[in-house]
């Protein structure tokens, strides 16, 4: 069954960073997500994140520690190929879509414009491209 993700490429709050990251996953046919500091996730039990995610984010509350564990095992163990991504920009913004080609690994270093260290391998359609939402569409 597939399975639909939206993903951010960086935050929306600066432009100019965002438009460099995602041009480069754009490029690259890839999408990534930071939490550069966590490590390799990909070999990691659920528990040993958690403890990672914890012992690394120890002044998050634990909403966000929870939120960070959440995403960055659904990166690494839940989004397969075949899956759709979502890429968006903000709420109100879809930059694009593709289906994902490779599952997620860890590369650091591999996007000059930014730490982000987990990809996953995306084969990005030409349309729909900067759609822009009157409303709030991605939470």
């Amino acid at each position: 069954m597939t399975r639909y993700w939206a993903i951010a490429p960086f935050e929306s709050k600066n432009s100019e960073i965002f438009d460099r990251i995602w041009q480069f996953d754009l490029a690259q046919n890839v999408i990534s997500i930071g939490w550069g500091e966590i490590g390799d996730v990909s070999r990691m039990s659920y528990e040993a994140l958690v403890d990672k995610v914890v012992t690394t984010y120890p002044d998050k509350p634990n909403s966000t520690k929870s939120l960070f564990v959440n995403m960055l095992w659904a990166f690494y163990h839940e989004i397969s190929s075949g899956d759709v991504i979502l890429a968006r920009k903000g709420r109100k913004i879809l930059v694009a879509i593709g289906k994902v080609i490779k599952e997620g690994f860890y590369e650091p270093g591999k996007n000059p414009h930014n730490s982000h260290p987990n990809f996953l391998g995306v084969k990005w359609l030409d349309q729909p491209r900067n759609k822009v939402f009157e409303n709030i569409v991605f939470p």
